[in-house]
Order: structure tokens, then C-alpha cells, then sequence
């Protein structure tokens, strides 16, 4: 055979696998988007801004309640929409672009030196509008994915994307850390280079879901109607056994996951170890969350959706073990606490799973009413992490990890139902 034909059959192969310009493309937007969230999110940067500024818990935790109710807002707003679309591409780049500039106008209060107080509402309004304006772009988001790449190569390419969104949020991370800790800067400029270097790592994004092609483009869209729309979904639901169990499965979840999101602070107050070292877990959670994209997306491909459910929660499981383990024998030390941390954060990339086992069980027709569903469901569990706050105030870790092993057990069992990937196969020939 000569080099040319040797050429063309690994084109060709290199394309039947599905690692085309669609992959690369969407794995490059979702790693600048979450190497930001680093520091957007409200658990991070954004909570020590609130504090610095106004000193209130209260408003810390509101903007923790904001980003977890705003984005499934959104995905209300957005879900009766995604087949009134004719270009995906093109709607998600104006939409994406709209977004991924808020962080600057986050910053503009800050350089003209509003007040404490002004700015921090500023700060709320805007950061609400962000999280609602990402649950709007995560049903049309979902369903191009779900159209430009193949099924056993979406899992992959979203933990591709925790991949090198971890490298980035390592960088940022970098810098945001000397950005807090420089004493020449006042709090104001601080913050407002912070928004910027938000903005910085955000806004190339756009560029990437720009060059995705749309394989099965809508040719006549679906005049998008709210109360038509919703008044299916029961019916949708009721129809539908592999969602039933689906949404059986995900609800006592979240209880779980919320519990190991404590770990560093468990380990804090369980040790007796130095601020360096806690730093040093945080980084240990940034750690783990890149050996999740790899672990979590390479099961996804080779097994399907369902393996990568039950691998969470009982790796929530196992990491709640370890930390009861903890509490009992404080010698097992740090090493172990560390980790514990990375194992936590592992875990936490169980989204990719059941956003993609939403996808695989889903017709063509009720995909964005799937993952509405599917996102609604945590509208109540929202308040979870909150709650085992509480519960940890009151009676303790240990009583909290209880609770948390016990529900993971339960998710354990009724996930055992959720369909095989070859049942899937079967389901989609039907």
C-alpha cells in the first residue's frame, strides 16, 4: 500500500472514531468555561469577595443559593426553545458571548469606588443573570452535543473537558492566590482584576462553539410555547420507565455528594495542620478533579453512562468511609486526609454521568424535556449542602457522614436498575 492510501485510512479511521473537529472544538469551549469556574464559582473566590467586603455569611450563602436556583432557571427558561433553533452554533455563540462578558461589568463598581454594600448587590444581580444565562445555554449546549458527537464519545469529551479545565484552573488559580495576597492592591482593585482575569480565561470560549458543525441542523423549528410545553412533561414522566428510574436513582444523590463537598474543612478541624496545608488541600481537590475527567470520561466510553453512576456514588461511599476512619484513628494523618480530598473531588464530576445517561435514554423529540427534568429534580436539593451544614452544627461530622453513606447506599441499589449500555442500544433500535 502506498503512503497516500496510508494516509487516507488513518484519516478515515481517526474520523470513524469521532475525534473530528466537533470534539475538539466543544472540548476546548468547556475547558476555558470551567477552568473559570475556579474562581466564579460561589464556594471560591467569589465567597472570600462577599466577606471581604460586607463580612456577612448571610450573603455568602445567598449567593451560593443563587447559583444553584439560577441555573435551573434557566434550563426552565431555556428548555421549550431548543427545537425552535435553526443554528445551534451561531444561537449559542451570541448567547455565550452575552454571558461571558458579566464579569467585567462585575469589575466596574469596584474601579469607580462604589460602596461595600452597592457593589456587592451589583455583584448578586449580575451573578445571578450569569448562572440563569448558563442553565439557558445548557439545553441547546446538551442537545448539539448530543447531535455532533458520537454517544460513546460525549462522556469522554466532557471529562476531557474537567481535564484541561483543571490544568487551567491550576494557572488561575496561581494568580488569583497572588491577586489575594498583594498588599499593594487595594480591595477594590483586587477584586476588579479578579472579574478581568474571569473574563480573560471566559470570553475566548466563544470562539471554539463557533467552529461546531450542527450534523442535523432543525430545517422547520418548533414554535417554542411555555404552557404547551410543561403541560407534557407529567405525561412525559408517566411514559417513560428508564426516567422514572433515572430520576429515582438521582434524588438521594445529592445528599451524598453534598456531604463529601466538607471534607476540607472535616480535615481542618479533625488535624491539627497549618494554613499551608490547607491550601495545600484545595489544591489536592483541583487534583482530583482532573483524575476524575480522565477516570470518570475513559469509563463513560469503554462502559457506558450507568458504570459511571455507580463508580460515583460508591467511590461517595468509600471517601465516607475513609473520613469516619479518620475520626476514629487521627493517626491515619494527612496523607489520608489528602486523600480523602481528592477522592471527594473525584467523585463530584458524577454530573458527566447522569447528564449523559439523560442523553442516551432520551428520543430524539423530548431531549431538552429530559434534562429539564433532570435538573429540576435538584431544584429541592439545592438547600442540601446547607442543611448537612446544619446537621454538622448541631450533632456532627460523624452523624452528617452517617447520613451521607447511608443515602449513597440507597442511590447504590436503585442505580443498579438504570439500563446497560447495551439495553440502551436495544431501546434505540425499538
Amino acid at each position: 500500500m502506498t503512503e497516500q492510501g496510508e494516509g487516507s485510512r488513518k484519516i478515515k479511521t481517526k474520523h470513524k472514531k469521532g475525534y473530528d473537529r466537533n470534539y475538539f472544538a466543544m472540548t476546548f469551549e468547556g475547558s476555558l468555561f470551567m477552568g473559570s469556574i475556579s474562581i466564579m464559582a460561589a464556594g471560591g473566590a467569589m465567597a472570600v469577595f462577599i466577606d471581604t467586603m460586607t463580612g456577612s455569611k448571610t450573603l455568602v450563602g445567598l449567593a451560593i443559593t443563587l447559583q444553584a436556583l439560577c441555573l435551573l432557571i434557566g434550563q426552565l427558561i431555556g428548555a421549550p426553545y431548543v427545537h425552535s433553533i435553526m443554528n445551534l452554533p451561531r444561537a449559542l455563540f451570541h448567547r455565550m458571548t452575552l454571558q461571558r462578558i458579566i464579569p467585567l461589568l462585575m469589575a466596574v463598581p469596584l474601579f469607580f469606588g462604589a460602596g461595600p454594600y452597592f457593589t456587592v448587590g451589583v455583584f448578586l444581580v449580575l451573578y445571578g443573570l450569569f448562572w440563569t444565562a448558563d442553565g439557558i445555554i445548557t439545553m441547546p449546549w446538551s442537545e448539539l452535543a448530543a447531535r455532533a458527537l458520537k454517544p460513546e464519545l460525549r462522556g469522554h469529551m466532557m471529562g476531557m473537558q474537567v481535564v484541561v479545565g483543571s490544568a487551567i484552573s491550576l494557572l488561575t488559580g496561581l494568580l488569583l492566590t497572588w491577586l489575594l495576597a498583594t498588599p499593594s492592591l487595594t480591595d477594590n482593585h483586587r477584586f476588579g482584576y479578579i472579574f478581568i482575569l474571569t473574563a480573560v480565561v471566559l470570553l475566548p470560549s466563544i470562539l471554539f462553539i463557533r467552529i461546531v458543525k450542527d450534523p442535523q441542523p432543525i430545517r422547520v423549528p418548533v414554535k417554542a410555547d411555555f404552557k404547551k410545553y410543561y403541560s407534557k412533561i407529567p405525561a412525559i414522566i408517566k411514559e417513560s420507565k428508564p426516567l422514572q428510574q433515572a430520576l429515582i436513582a438521582r434524588i438521594p444523590g445529592y445528599v451524598g455528594f453534598s456531604v463529601i463537598t466538607f471534607m476540607v474543612v472535616f480535615g481542618a478541624n479533625t488535624l491539627d495542620i497549618t494554613e499551608a496545608q490547607i491550601s495545600w488541600l484545595v489544591y489536592s481537590k483541583i487534583a482530583g478533579g482532573l483524575l476524575g475527567g480522565i477516570i470518570l470520561g475513559e469509563a463513560s466510553r469503554r462502559f457506558g453512562n450507568k458504570t459511571v453512576i455507580l463508580l460515583c456514588n460508591g467511590g461517595v461511599l468509600v471517601t465516607i468511609f475513609m473520613a469516619l476512619a479518620l475520626m476514629i484513628y487521627p493517626s491515619l494523618g494527612y496523607i489520608w486526609l489528602m486523600a480523602s480530598c481528592i477522592l471527594a473531588a473525584l467523585w463530584a464530576n458524577s454530573w458527566l454521568g447522569y447528564l449523559n445517561y439523560l442523553l442516551d435514554i432520551s428520543p430524539i423529540e423530548h431531549r431538552p424535556a429530559y434534562q429539564m427534568i433532570g435538573g429540576c429534580i435538584g431544584i429541592p436539593f439545592s438547600f442540601a449542602g446547607y442543611a448537612i451544614g446544619a446537621v454538622i452544627d448541631e450533632w456532627g461530622y460523624a452523624v452528617a457522614f452517617v447520613i451521607g453513606g447511608i443515602t449513597a447506599a440507597i442511590t447504590i441499589t436503585a442505580s443498579l436498575r438504570l439500563l446497560s449500555r447495551k439495553q440502551i442500544r436495544k431501546l434505540e433500535l425499538n
